[in-house]
């Protein structure tokens, strides 16, 4: 399976975290993730602003509301509100792929389910450039993000219960996966520092 598809975020005078608050540049940075992911494969995608608003403002709503009053909790919430973003994304899908490349491989995660894969990658490279800028360190996806077999669990996990994707994302990213209450930050936060092996992989 390929690389990510690089994502060139849209000028901000602001800090990342507090731009991707504003939906005028979440919105392009999205289009900008669509139209970089369709140069580099050949797919083609519609894009629903009317449901892209609604589901910035929805998330936007659950972030200012789980927001952690302790600074040392940062990063670990910048993962968690990645998470959500996508969970949100997929519940209501704001994408239509149009037909395959004739030269499509359905091997690789974007051609076996595009939707999908745009969503996700959105979501990491947000996160990953957010991190990058708040805590000068570089994120990578693990070995699972490269496997079909994991993409063909995403998706029928979410088909059935969109919150599963908060736990794929923290599967993508290294971190200890919440199941149960994925969109918890508090349940999340302190399931994890509760488990020692889990203290070693949060905020990765």
């Amino acid at each position: 399976m390929s690389e990510p598809t690089e994502l060139h975020l849209p000028a901000t005078s602001e800090p990342l975290r507090v731009a991707i608050r504003r939906l005028r540049w979440f919105r392009e940075a999205f289009a900008r993730q669509i139209a970089e992911l369709s140069a580099d494969t050949g797919l083609t995608f519609a894009i629903d602003d009317r449901a892209l608003a609604r589901i910035f403002v929805d998330w936007l709503r659950e972030v200012e509301a789980q927001k952690p009053a302790n600074a040392d909790e940062r990063r670990a919430y910048f993962d968690f509100v990645s998470a959500l973003m996508l969970r949100n994304l997929l519940r209501e899908m704001p994408l239509k792929a149009g037909p395959l490349p004739a030269d499509a491989d359905t091997g690789r995660a974007e051609f076996f389910w595009p939707e999908g894969f745009a969503c996700t990658l959105f979501c990491l490279n947000v996160r990953a450039a957010v991190i990058e800028q708040e805590f000068d360190a570089e994120t990578q996806p693990t070995p699972e993000f490269f496997s079909l077999r994991q993409w063909w669990s995403f998706r029928e996990n979410v088909r059935e219960n969109a919150d599963a994707a908060m736990g794929f994302f923290d599967v993508f990213t290294g971190n200890n996966p919440e199941w149960q209450m994925p969109d918890s930050f508090r349940r999340r936060l302190d399931r994890a520092l509760s488990a020692p092996q889990a203290r070693s992989t949060l905020g990765r």
